[in-house]
């Protein structure tokens, strides 16, 4: 067992525990949540038309060390009057790559929130405003080194449940639902299924199966180049699909997803590791059908997880705004009114089938 604490390769922060990267420990030792947020502040309450918007803030529960990344930042959405919400129902959205600034994420939210749906917009680490200076946003997350991305995944999910306890201390949070987009759906999936309080999960442009994203999708360009020049040979790929195929046959049928340990630590941020815990809560897909990040077969693998409830597909590419998000909107707005009459999903028997290179 190697000993002591080692720098993770992400340009700073906090050290990482080594031990956990080469022994496979109990489930307790990885996605922790320590509880609910400490103290916290509301940095701004404006109008804007019939929606009142709230900006807040509260430190992370598991620091990363880098003191712009450790700062959460949650903007609400909900209508002005406090009139009763069209269905009791609110969600969190988490946002993906590709803005600077959070606020850049607020149209979707804002649309749901005008149709009664109180929405919480939860800026997730290593993007937008807490992208630490001088690293490039949501680095961590592709990074080929399992002790760099793990614990980027793992203080989003911490983050996101902290949210949740956030909005409930707000009496808006009791059986909410969890949405979100490219990077924030796949962190939606697995923040889901360790969080038993989420009612329902909607991923959008998301999909599981971490090798054909990487190997079929936009970044076949960089990452595989990274593996080779990390000496990750062909034969070391095949090896870990037959473990993962292993793997995910044991993981669906623990009472945990956590409860089965990893032969590979990437294992435990792939979306399909942890969709087949979401079986029975409702769940809602939309992807693209000319999407060059997420492949047809992740969208397809990931919905066979998650029991086949379905994708709504859009004639569009990586993007689920402008034209798209009325279509969307609709998407969203059909989950939330279905979620009070149908608390439990039947699956169907199709499981992801992973294709071997």
């Amino acid at each position: 067992m190697a000993g002591g604490r080692s720098s993770a390769g992400t340009g700073g922060g906090r050290d990482f525990d080594r031990e956990r990267f080469t022994e496979h420990l109990a489930r307790s030792s990885f996605y922790p949540y320590p509880g609910p947020p400490e103290g916290g502040a509301v940095r701004a309450e404006r109008r804007h038309g019939a929606l009142r918007v709230t900006e807040a803030s509260f430190r992370s529960p598991i620091p990363s060390g880098f003191d712009r990344n450790d700062v959460v930042t949650v903007r609400l959405f909900e209508r002005a009057a406090r009139a009763p919400d069209r269905s009791g129902r609110a969600f969190l959205f988490l946002h993906g790559f590709g803005a600077r600034r959070l606020a850049a994420w607020d149209s979707l939210p804002r649309a749901m929130a005008s149709r009664g749906f109180p929405a919480l917009l939860v800026g997730i680490p290593y993007l937008c405003e807490r992208t630490p200076a001088g690293m490039r946003g949501g680095s961590p997350y592709m990074s080929t080194t399992a002790s760099a991305a793990l614990p980027a995944y793992e203080q989003a999910v911490a983050d996101v449940r902290a949210s949740l306890d956030w909005l409930i201390a707000r009496g808006l949070g009791e059986g909410a639902a969890l949405v979100g987009v490219s990077m924030g759906a796949l962190l939606s999936v697995i923040a889901a299924a360790l969080e038993p309080r989420f009612a329902g999960v909607v991923p959008i442009l998301g999909g599981g199966d971490l090798d054909v994203i990487v190997f079929d999708g936009h970044y076949r360009t960089t990452v595989p180049r990274e593996l080779r020049e990390a000496r990750v040979s062909m034969e070391n790929r095949r090896r870990a699909r037959v473990a993962y195929a292993e793997y995910l046959g044991k993981v669906r049928t623990a009472p945990h997803p956590l409860a089965v340990p990893a032969p590979f630590h990437f294992f435990l941020f792939d979306p399909l590791t942890f969709a087949s815990h979401l079986r029975t809560r409702p769940a809602a897909m939309v992807n693209a059908r000319l999407d060059p990040i997420i492949p047809r077969a992740a969208a397809v693998a990931l919905c066979r997880e998650l029991g086949s409830p379905g994708i709504s597909w859009l004639w569009g590419t990586h993007w689920a705004g402008g034209p798209w998000q009325p279509a969307v909107v609709n998407v969203l707005t059909a989950f939330l009114d279905r979620l009070s009459r149908e608390p439990r999903r039947a699956p169907s028997d199709l499981w992801a089938s992973l294709r071997m290179p």
